[in-house]
């Protein structure tokens, strides 16, 4: 992890082309590009070095909650309505939530972290923060609350290198939850599966 590179200016992995070809692919499939233009888009793609080449390719092509990358760095803010944060999206040392009367959404499992510790301020007033994390990473809830509630259903971390999310603020009539992917039980695997027939 890089931390004295802007988001911009960081790699681009294959998976990150990966994700921008595939938006091409299906723009080109419902006739939004022609094959000059894919062709054309294509190339910029797997010239690209950086992940700040990526996201002016599909600009065009989907909404901004939609695209496969994602770098913008402002808060999460969710006033009187919702706001989702989710996909390939780059997640700067200091994040910030907030919940007015709506619901904010963070997924952090498939975002690229530019630093091992992360901390965010997540506040909700008469609101909601939720916030996903994948499964391994440490998480650390602080602040405070007035009837309303600050959680995390997380487990700790086995890895000692383990990423870390510190969560802190406020909630006040509203709440705040942290949560990772259920582990799913190898005896419960085994008893969904069908018997097999003689």
């Amino acid at each position: 992890m890089n931390e004295g590179l802007p988001a911009s200016k960081l790699r681009a992995s294959d998976a990150d082309r990966q994700r921008v070809l595939d938006v091409l692919r299906a723009a080109a499939e419902d006739g939004r590009l022609d094959l000059e233009e894919f062709t054309e888009r294509s190339d910029r793609v797997h010239e690209a070095r950086t992940l700040g080449e990526l996201p002016p390719i599909t600009s065009d092509l989907l909404p901004a909650e939609r695209q496969p990358l994602r770098l913008e760095t402002a808060p999460v803010s969710a006033f009187f309505g919702n706001d989702t944060r989710a996909g390939r999206w780059v997640v700067a040392p200091q994040q910030y939530a907030y919940a007015l009367f709506g619901t904010a959404e963070i997924d952090l499992r498939d975002a690229l972290l530019v630093r091992n510790t992360v901390r965010m301020t997540a506040s909700a007033l008469f609101g909601r923060v939720h916030v996903r994390v994948p499964e391994g990473m440490e998480v650390r809830v602080t602040g405070w609350s007035f009837l309303g509630r600050r959680m995390t259903t997380t487990r700790p971390s086995p890895v000692a290198d383990a990423p870390v999310l510190e969560v802190e603020g406020f909630c006040l009539f509203g709440s705040v939850h942290v949560s990772a992917p259920r582990r799913r039980r190898p005896w419960l695997r085994r008893a969904r599966k069908r018997p097999e027939l003689g």
